[in-house]
């Protein structure tokens, strides 16, 4: 088994809904519209298949693997914002 990330862009709400519904049958929702999924090869057949009629030519669906060497070590990190110019309308 191998643990993947998946992230969407779909523009359409009611296919959005149901592409989250079946990601959760294969992981869990991390942020709103990016999961960890834990799958075997065939289930990345089958998500294709599942996932692939609600998408609209606009729309996007990525799916990342991850590395699996150290599963219990989860390293999460956010970075500052740049530091922003003031800026003066005239």
């Amino acid at each position: 088994m191998s643990q993947y990330v998946a992230a969407y862009d779909i523009s359409r709400d009611h296919s959005r809904r149901q592409v989250a519904r079946l990601l959760l049958q294969f992981g869990r929702r991390v942020q709103r519209r990016v999961f960890e999924l834990d799958l075997e090869p065939e289930d990345v057949r089958e998500l294709k298949r599942l996932v692939g009629p609600w998408l609209d030519a606009q729309d996007a669906f990525d799916l990342f693997p991850i590395d699996r060497r150290d599963p219990q070590r989860r390293v999460a990190w956010y970075r500052r914002p740049y530091p922003t110019e003031a800026v003066v309308l005239v």
